[in-house]
């Protein structure tokens, strides 16, 4: 599977990636984050989700990532929050039972070892803290609106995302309870059509990078087919698991 280039990636990435309200929401209510929390967020990239969690909470906000050139963009949005380079499996450098809640958003299907990652989790984390892992199930991949004109992104997607079931186990043993598992609406697109050929031209999805230039230039030609007929709308969805330690 080919490599992704994030400090190339970053260049583009605050076009076709933006914070979500219901997700921060969501976080920030079920975590209980106030301006006395601790919050870290695993693979902040440019920083949108730690940023605006920063501005409607006041809470102490570290944001890590290893891409330099992701920071650099982060850092540049003059937040307060602590923007860190490091390795997510490791998580290096955190003190013991230091944080209240620990999410990421659309990152653990990068990571290859997840037990490690969680292990140490539970290690910064504080007694009854919070995680949050936003990330999609098998079933919201099947149905997504990438998966429909771009078939070739459902292979490789199934590969490399960790089934709900495995996140389950690997929670479980590595100490975490009150494991739960929702879904979100989080958006509804009326112009997801445009959207969508944006993205894949930019390939401003991880998923692009790892299909071919003639799957990509397809699909474009579908979205245009159908944007002939009619407008292309989509409801986007959230699926996120969340425990306690």
């Amino acid at each position: 599977m080919e490599k992704i280039n994030y400090n190339e990636t970053c260049k583009i990435y605050d076009l076709v990636r933006e914070e979500d309200m219901v997700t921060i929401r969501r976080i920030i209510e079920e975590g209980k984050i106030n301006c006395n929390s601790t919050v870290l967020e695993i693979g902040c990239g440019t920083g949108n989700y730690a940023v605006t969690i920063s501005k409607c909470t006041e809470a102490q906000v570290y944001g890590m990532d290893q891409s330099e050139g992701m920071l650099e963009k982060a850092e540049a949005k003059g937040s307060k929050i602590n923007f860190i380079k490091g390795d997510a499996g490791t998580l290096e450098g955190f003190e013991d039972n230091y944080f209240d809640v620990i999410y990421m958003v659309d990152v653990l299907h990068h990571i290859k070892d997840i037990n490690t990652m969680l292990k140490n989790i539970y290690r910064i984390l504080k007694k009854e803290g919070k995680i949050f892992i936003f990330t999609d199930s098998y079933e919201n991949i099947k149905n997504r609106l990438t998966t429909k004109y771009f078939p070739e992104t459902l292979e490789v997607e199934l590969e490399r995302y960790q089934s709900t079931e495995e996140i389950f186990e690997a929670m479980k043993d590595n100490g975490f309870h009150s494991i739960k598992a929702d879904n979100l609406d989080i958006g509804y697109e009326e112009e997801a059509g445009e959207k969508l050929i944006k993205i894949a031209e930019t390939q401003g999805y991880s998923m692009f990078n790892l299909i071919s230039q003639e799957a990509i230039n397809r699909g474009i030609e579908r979205l245009n087919e159908d944007l002939k007929k009619a407008n292309i709308s989509y409801q986007a969805k959230a699926s996120y698991i969340s425990a306690n330690k």
